[in-house]
């Protein structure tokens, strides 16, 4: 089952930092979708060039709308990260990763150990999935370097946890009791 929770602040602090550096990324991503629309309105290719002599002459306005919103759609799959691989994060790292992706990023955590067998089973999905998802970043994390508890690693794993722009969005724990390990791999894909 999924269970959704919201970021209640563990500390006071730290919380006040996560939402400023959010808003740092929000103004940033700003000035990057000002830039890119400038970048639409004044950089015309040879092709978009005739085309848009030929509106000129015909004056349809819906024709330059739907021009717009094409090459707006360009510019916006040109600035957007693509990922398409598996990132191995560390207790370092960890927190960084999440709280850096963009804010319009899902970034996919999953909590394994190499000698539980449903972990191997479910890690050798994700180069899958990273391919099919290129605009979320997955991430693994060894539950043992994340310091989690003997308990949490008996009973808990392997756990999927999102994130959205430094918040948790959805926490799977202990997967395989919810579909199983012997669930159609196809199927989750």
């Amino acid at each position: 089952a999924v269970v959704s929770t919201q970021s209640t602040g563990v500390k006071g602090v730290k919380e006040d930092a996560r939402a400023y550096q959010r808003w740092i990324l929000e103004k940033e991503q700003q000035k990057r979708d000002d830039l890119a629309k400038a970048a639409a309105r004044f950089t015309l290719e040879d092709e978009s060039k005739s085309e848009l002599s030929d509106l000129e002459d015909d004056g349809d306005e819906e024709f330059m709308a739907a021009y717009r919103r094409r090459r707006m759609q360009e510019v916006k799959e040109k600035v957007s990260p693509v990922f398409g691989v598996v990132k191995e994060l560390t207790d370092q790292n960890f927190c960084e990763t999440i709280d850096s992706a963009a804010p319009y990023t899902d970034v996919v955590v999953y909590i394994h150990e190499e000698h539980i067998a449903a972990c191997k089973r479910y890690k050798a999905m994700l180069p899958r999935i990273a391919r099919e998802f290129t605009r979320s970043l997955i991430c693994t994390i060894k539950a043992s370097s994340a310091q989690m508890s003997s308990n949490f690693i008996q009973r808990g794993l392997p756990t999927f946890i999102t994130y959205k722009a430094g918040d948790v969005k959805a926490t799977w724990i202990n997967i395989r009791e919810h579909i199983g390990d012997d669930a159609d791999w196809d199927l989750l894909v």
